[in-house]
């Protein structure tokens, strides 16, 4: 693996989070940790234990597999993959807090464009 795990499962939650639509809340509630934590995890500022991991895969309804998996998931337009990746690298260098608002901001402007087709 060219990337240290605990990044390469950083990434894959942020992503899998973000295409679950759930916020940081929703997500350390249904896998019973700290929203905090899960936005360390994120930020790859702490490393998750094993159990934390499966607790997180099915919160998320995905295989642990696909949290740890540097590739990425088969079937994913390479255009769409580049959209994703550039997304995940401007929502990496900012807080959970202004995550949460440039989300918030998204899903309005994508209502409103999908309401103007």
């Amino acid at each position: 693996m060219s990337n240290d795990i605990y990044t390469v499962v950083a990434k894959h939650l942020r992503l899998k989070r973000l295409q679950a639509g759930l916020t940081i809340e929703d997500l350390a509630d249904a896998a019973q940790i700290s929203p905090s934590f899960l936005a360390y995890l994120e930020a790859n500022k702490k490393k998750a234990s094993l159990t934390t991991i499966v607790k997180l895969a099915k919160a998320l309804n995905v295989s642990i597999s696909e949290l740890l998996n540097e590739k990425t998931a088969p079937g994913t337009p390479p255009d769409t993959q580049k959209s994703i990746n550039k997304l995940l690298k401007l929502l990496g260098n900012q807080t959970p807090e202004n995550t949460e608002t440039i989300l918030a901001t998204l899903a309005i402007l994508s209502k409103k464009l999908a309401r103007k087709k």
